[in-house]
Parts: C-alpha cells; structure tokens; sequence
C-alpha cells in the first residue's frame, strides 16, 4: 500500500499541500483573529508541528541543495518523500480530529475522566510556583550543580558551548548533564512564570543566571522551553493589543537567536558569517528536518516495525544506555543514527517529526493515535490558558501550568526527551517536601493556588 504512495504525482502533493495550508490559516482567521487573538496554542501547535517543517517546507525537501547532508541517501530519500508527506497528513488531520473530539460529549463521562487526569500536572505545577524562597532555593541548587558540570567540562575542553558534545565523548556524564539541564528548565520556567504575574523580581534573576548557564549546554531547545509558553501566555493575554507585524518580528528575533547559538556551539562566533547563511540553515539545516529525516530513516528502514521498543526504552530512560543494552539498543536517538548509517555513541540521532516513531512502531495506526493524543492536548491547553487569562483576575501562573501538558504530550510523542518527565516528578517531590518543611516551620508564607 505505501509503495503505492511513491507514484503520486507531485501535481496532487502540492495541491494537498496548498490544501492544509489554506485550512490552517482558514482556521487561524477565524477562530483566532476574529475571536480578538493574534496568537493562541492550538494554531502555535499546528503550525510547528505540522505546517512549517512539513507543509510549508515541502518544496525544499526534495530540492538537490539536500545532497550536502544526505549524500548517496539522496535519490532514495526523494523518491520517499511522498511517502512520508501523505503519512504526515494524515496525523494532520489526526491532530485535528482530536482537537474536535475534546468538544465531544457523549454522555459516558470518558470527559470527565480525562479530565481528572490531565488536571493532575497543572495542579503540580501550581504547587511548584506556590513558595518564592522554594523556587529561589532551588535556582540556588540548580546553578551549583551548574557550576560543578560546566567546571569539569571546561578542564577537560577547554572553554565552549558544547557540553553535550563533551558527554558523547565521555558517555557516562551524558545522564548527569542531561538530569541538571532539564532541572535547570523546570526551575527557570516556574521561576519566569510566576514573576510574569506577581513581579517578584528576584525570581527574574533567577531564570536569568540559569539561562546564561545553560548557554554553555550546547542545546537551544533547552533555551526554547524556559521562555516560549511563557511568552506566548503573554501574547494571547494581550490579545488584539500587539500588532502581527510585531509578533512576526519577535518571532523572526527568537529564531535567528536560536541558530546563532547553534554557529556559537559549532565555534563560529562572527555574526556576519552566520547572517549570510540563515536562510540556508532554515531550509536545509537540522532544525526544521523532519520531512527529509523522516524520509531519510524510512529509505534505510528494514520495514520491520518496532512493535512499541521505542516507547518502552523511553520507559527504562531512568536507566543510563551505559548500563542498559536494551536502551542502548532501542533508544529513540540509537535507531534513528544507526539506521542511516551513524555512530549512535557520537551521533543523537534524526528526528523524523511528531509522527515518525508512532509510524515505525505501529504503521498508521501510530501515527493516528499520536494525533489523536496531541490534538485532544493541544485543544485543552488553547481552552485553559485562554479561561486562565480572561476575566478581571487573568492568571499568568495558571495559563503556565495547563501548558506543561504540552511538555508531557510532547515527550509521549518523541520519547527521545521523555527522561525530562522523571525529572518533573522528581522536581514536583522534592517540592513537595520543601513545602511540607516549610509549612510546618512557616505556615502563613504558602499559599497554594487554586487550580479552579
């Protein structure tokens, strides 16, 4: 049946192409702009999941200028790329459908359920962002083990911004700083997110001097997660009060910062070296890839699928791959390098979109469900942040927390990140008991926010 796929002519991909595309923005125009918006979730979801790396960027896929990176994988990896466009459609629409059955009622209180199940991170969330000196007291934490990886780092490199370089030269490091720098997310989003609403300006320093730290990490999401739902909150609560052209150019701002700090890890610190070869990087680079690396792990799949291996190893990631085979083995990261031909041990791996572990685990029937799951979040989360921030009391804090689901999803998703999830509930523990500590010696300094 997918081999089917291959003969279609490129006149019909583009036209379902142009197809999505006309109904996202269709989609845009009428429930966000209309409604008082210029930004929300649900379309931010859409669109960098679905619509930028694979939609809007499909004619580049197949452009020639992809040989600098694939190499003699090129002929096969364009021969498939309208395999793996039409798949990625249909977790499109997947995502979509998802998005309509959260407004479903049925009447057997599958809602209801769901509902209890998906409060239980923003309710931890909150409990995080209760206590300033907790956040404070963590922050502090977080910079020392900071300052003990990026010491070690620095003796042994010299001075950089590639730590994660440094761990796939020395593997058993990679958990340490892997655990300390989503540590260091967790904290310096809270931190951000409860200044946005009560201005206690000390938690402002505090997600600054973590984010400086994690410059030297090597890894740009990391700067990404500390700052983007943040942002965005503040965007949807201004609603018709910022302009597109304002929005775009922040947009734009954000983006070109983030592949200066990939040329600043790569050891090219001439800002107009790196201008000159923006748009390339956007087109062809690593950062928007997932139709071409989706395409590029499919040409050298021995289409035998991975029956769930994936999702387990992501189960096991408490488990350094040092001292588990199986992860070492089944590990996103691993099969998507050794696949093509990388050295898994200095490569971390391709990343073939939202939908491509779903598909080389269970075929279409993943890559359905995956959609499923992040439409029904992505919907969920639109609601809350947009019910958090109406009204005469917005909460800044709890339009925050509803998007942690987002980071859940995310990570369900593409389990290459899915570690991060053991760090969050170790994270929300140890808040826990410093809260317990707290209360006991000063009760009146916690107030624990409604989740309501």
């Amino acid at each position: 049946m997918l081999s089917a796929l291959e003969s279609v002519p490129w006149s019909v991909l583009y036209a379902l192409d142009l197809l999505a595309i006309g109904s996202f923005f269709f989609s845009y125009y009428r429930q966000c702009y209309r409604k008082g918006y210029r930004i929300d979730f649900w379309h931010v979801q859409l669109f960098f999941a679905c619509i930028l790396p694979n939609m809007i960027l499909l004619p580049f896929a197949r452009n020639e200028l992809n040989e600098i990176v694939l190499g003699r994988d090129t002929y096969e990896v364009m021969r498939l790329i309208p395999v793996v466009f039409l798949i990625t459609l249909c977790g499109y629409f997947a995502i979509l459908a998802g998005g309509a059955l959260w407004r479903v009622r049925i009447g057997m209180g599958l809602r209801k359920t769901a509902v209890r199940v998906l409060e239980a991170v923003p309710r931890c969330s909150l409990m995080l962002m209760s206590s300033k000196s907790v956040l404070v007291f963590q922050t502090a934490f977080c910079l020392v083990l900071q300052l003990l990886i990026l010491a070690l780092y620095f003796s042994q490199a010299g001075f950089g911004f590639d730590l994660r370089s440094f761990t796939f030269a020395n593997p058993g490091w990679r958990p340490v700083a892997l655990l300390i720098s989503n540590y260091s997310v967790i904290i310096a989003s809270h931190c951000l997110a409860r200044y946005s609403e009560k201005k206690e300006r000390g938690l402002l320093y505090c997600t600054l001097l973590l984010t400086f730290g994690l410059l030297f990490f090597g890894a740009r999401s990391n700067l990404v997660s500390i700052y983007l739902n943040v942002l965005i909150c503040y965007f949807v609560r201004l609603r018709g009060r910022i302009s597109l052209f304002r929005l775009v150019t922040v947009i734009v701002f954000i983006v070109a910062g983030g592949f200066y700090l990939g040329s600043l890890r790569a050891g090219l610190y001439s800002p107009g070296e790196f201008f000159a070869t923006f748009v390339f990087l956007i087109l062809y680079g690593n950062t928007f890839s997932d139709l071409r690396d989706f395409a590029w792990v499919f040409s050298n799949w021995n289409h035998v699928f991975w029956a769930g291996r994936s999702y387990l190893a992501a189960l096991l990631s408490f488990l350094p791959r040092a001292v588990s085979e199986f992860r070492d083995t089944w590990a996103l990261g691993v099969l998507t390098g050794s696949t093509v031909g990388f050295d898994p041990q200095a490569h971390p791996g391709l990343r073939p979109g939202v939908f491509g572990e779903g598909f080389f685990n269970f075929g279409l029937l993943g890559v359905v469900s995956i959609g499923l799951m992040l439409g029904v979040v992505a919907r969920r989360v639109d609601i809350d942040v947009k019910r958090a921030l109406a009204g005469p009391r917005p909460s800044m804090m709890k339009a925050f927390a509803s998007t942690m689901l987002l980071t859940v999803s995310g990570a369900l998703a593409i389990t290459s990140g899915f570690s991060g999830l053991y760090v969050l509930a170790g994270v929300c523990l140890f808040s826990y008991f410093c809260l317990t500590i707290q209360r006991f010696f000063h009760p009146q300094r916690i107030s624990i926010q409604s989740a309501d």
